[in-house]
């Protein structure tokens, strides 16, 4: 028997060195690959309420826009001239007949729209008279915060307020 156990002892230590080859040496950890989280884009405006508010949100004159009506293409013309600071072609656009014609919204917009033209052209009278003008029509209208802040025009048409 001490034969077979001389015979067997190679066997059984050649089997434990054998059976420990055959599990793979542990795999050194890898740092977690972090995928880059975008945030989902930002909601859009809600479209405008109002035929005005529209024509004001896309200031476009050359807008072949068969919707709108005169006095609105009108309107974009001014607004356009306005927005490229051409503000003597905004106040003779602005100024026109067909806008004390049109409905109060309307109205309301391109006095504003007047007024501020006149203010940055240095007219203080003149945009003065016009925020006066708009209350008269709309004893209720505020600027915009944005609006109101601004230093040429945020104070002349708060001072118009009735108090």
């Amino acid at each position: 028997m001490l034969k077979n156990v001389h015979v067997l002892a190679p066997v059984v230590v050649a089997l434990l060195v054998l059976s420990g080859c055959e599990s793979a040496p542990p795999k050194k950890a890898e740092p977690p690959v972090e995928i880059p989280v975008q945030p989902p884009p930002p909601e859009p405006p809600p479209p405008p309420t109002s035929r005005a508010e529209r024509i004001e949100a896309e200031p476009t004159a050359t807008n072949d826009n068969a919707a709108l009506t005169a006095v609105e293409r009108r309107f974009a013309e001014g607004l356009a001239q306005y927005n490229d600071g051409n503000y003597p072609d905004a106040i003779r656009i602005f100024r026109e007949p067909v806008f004390s014609r049109a409905w109060p919204e309307l109205q309301i917009k391109s006095l504003k729209y007047l007024a501020f033209s006149y203010c940055v052209n240095n007219n203080a009278n003149q945009c003065r008279a016009t925020f006066l003008q708009l209350l008269k029509i709309d004893p209720a209208f505020e600027l915009s915060n944005a609006e109101s802040g601004h230093p040429v025009w945020g104070q002349r048409s708060s001072r118009q307020k009735p108090t």
